[in-house]
């Protein structure tokens, strides 16, 4: 018995070895990719992150711009976690609707009671694409309906259909925030999606 735990560990060990080399060299290159969009763009860059908080902050174009992780541990037997990406962009004229726009549906809110029995806030500002995506919570329903004119919905919308099923956009008072679900690789991808979310504050400001 012994000697079978010894041949066991015997090729556990190497493997392990193997796998934790791989993690880190990966970890590392994606590091290097992030340190140098960072760059790119003048941003602020921690490379201690640890996959949880701030990695990148700065200015891109006129707004304050952060790239984040948000690691989030399950309970469960097996302990598992599941690490997104965020990145937020700040209004430069926080509004004052208490507004929280998210997106709606089964792939975001999972199985959900009728708002008619629950409660839930849902401010129906009367664009049918925009209400059957979104779900509006805010102060009074009738200044978030006024807010939304037809060219601001219009522009989220076009934000919108330049994002996978799996892209989060968040509003309120203050941000903008799109989260990914998981850690993107592509550089470019960050970057590109970065410069949407400005641009969209830009037009929500306008």
């Amino acid at each position: 018995m012994l000697a079978d735990l010894v041949c066991t560990l015997g090729l556990f060990i190497p493997l392990f070895l193997i796998f934790l080399r791989r993690l880190r060299r990966m970890r590392a290159q994606q590091n290097a990719a992030m340190q140098s969009l960072a760059a790119h763009h003048g941003f602020m860059f921690n490379p201690n992150h640890a996959y949880q908080g701030t990695v990148m902050s700065g200015t891109l174009g006129s707004h304050r711009c952060d790239v984040s992780f948000e690691t989030v541990r399950r309970r469960s037997r097996r302990n598992r976690s599941s690490t997104y990406m965020h990145i937020t962009v700040a209004l430069n004229t926080p509004l004052r609707l208490g507004l929280l726009i998210t997106r709606q549906g089964f792939l975001t809110e999972g199985l959900r009671l009728p708002d008619t029995l629950t409660g839930n806030q849902d401010i129906i500002v009367g664009e049918k694409n925009f209400d059957d995506t979104y779900r509006v919570k805010g102060m009074d329903e009738n200044a978030v309906r006024a807010y939304f004119t037809p060219q601001r919905i219009q522009a989220v919308l076009q934000f919108q259909r330049s994002l996978g099923p799996l892209q989060n956009l968040t509003m309120t008072d203050q941000q903008l925030n799109l989260r990914f679900p998981g850690v993107v690789s592509d550089m470019s991808i960050v970057s590109q999606t970065a410069k949407g979310l400005v641009w969209l504050a830009q037009q929500l400001e306008g």
